[in-house]
């Protein structure tokens, strides 16, 4: 088991010191005992009914770890949890989720941590995940499947697929981020303010989605033609797809390394990714 001592790590804030050897067989109960410890060291004297309430919110955040924390059991460092800097972003989580309940995003918080935690876990993506677990909290589902409709539109490929499979295949991301439809420029001007959005310099439009700008059927044609060629083929989804590209300010801004972790995780539901090798 573990043995608990205080920690000072500044800002007024105590962790929790952790000693002896922690195992898979039993690390959720003793992960879940730090969590618990940080809550009950950093969180504010508050009445009872708002205590409960908090400590509720907490309760779930822990069912959330769990759930991750099986699902990449062989994948993660246990000793890492020895490290204070995990027990900080811990504590932070703790804290945030007490305060804000799951519109901290408990799930996305608790992927990243999973990631940054995992066995032999780049530098860089270690020092992204810090970040991106600082944002996420201030972050709503329409920022986060903002993110997401990014990377879909940006970054992601089926390739050696026919299109029709394709506008199939993306037909479920685009049911789980129909909250980006109501963006607004204000928000996408927040995401900068939070770093995971930054200027382009200069604005992109006729934007074609990364999934079939590389087909014969699509490529080197304008912009007009290929949407015909998508609605006379019934592709509505990667119509979809093209029309949010113009409405919604896609080649306004880029996403810095954090956005782009986020949106990523976000979609990481939808199929096998392995973030580690987007960041090299």
């Amino acid at each position: 088991m573990i043995e608990n001592q205080k920690q000072n790590i500044g800002d007024n804030s105590t962790a929790i010191q952790v000693k002896g050897n922690l195992s898979i067989g039993s690390s959720y109960t003793d992960i879940k005992e730090i969590f618990l410890d940080l809550f009950e060291l950093n969180f504010p004297k508050i009445q009872e009914v708002a205590a409960q309430t908090a400590r509720n919110r907490v309760d779930n955040l822990l069912e959330e770890m769990r759930e991750s924390f099986q699902k990449h059991k062989e994948l993660i460092d246990i000793e890492k949890f020895e490290e204070p800097s995990v027990q900080y972003e811990m504590q932070a989580m703790t804290v945030n989720a007490a305060k804000r309940g799951d519109k901290s995003n408990y799930k996305l918080l608790s992927e990243i941590l999973c990631t940054s935690i995992s066995k032999d876990c780049p530098e860089i993506i270690e020092l992204i995940s810090s970040e991106a677990l600082s944002v996420i909290p201030s972050l709503n589902k329409i920022h986060i499947d903002y993110l997401s409709l990014k990377i879909l539109i940006h970054e992601a490929k089926m390739p050696n697929n026919p299109l029709d499979y394709i506008n199939i295949n993306i037909k479920p991301t685009l049911n789980s981020i129909t909250a980006v439809k109501e963006i607004t420029i204000s928000e996408i001007q927040y995401l900068s303010l939070k770093r995971v959005l930054e200027p382009m310099g200069f604005v992109y439009v006729e934007i074609i989605p990364a999934l079939i700008n590389e087909y014969e059927e699509i490529k080197g044609k304008n912009y007009e033609t290929i949407k015909d060629y998508c609605r006379k083929n019934n592709l509505t989804n990667i119509i979809e797809l093209i029309e949010l590209a113009e409405t919604k300010y896609v080649g306004h801004y880029r996403l810095t390394p954090i956005g782009r972790l986020i949106g990523w995780m976000n979609l990481a539901q939808f199929s096998q990714i392995e973030i580690k090798e987007l960041f090299k």
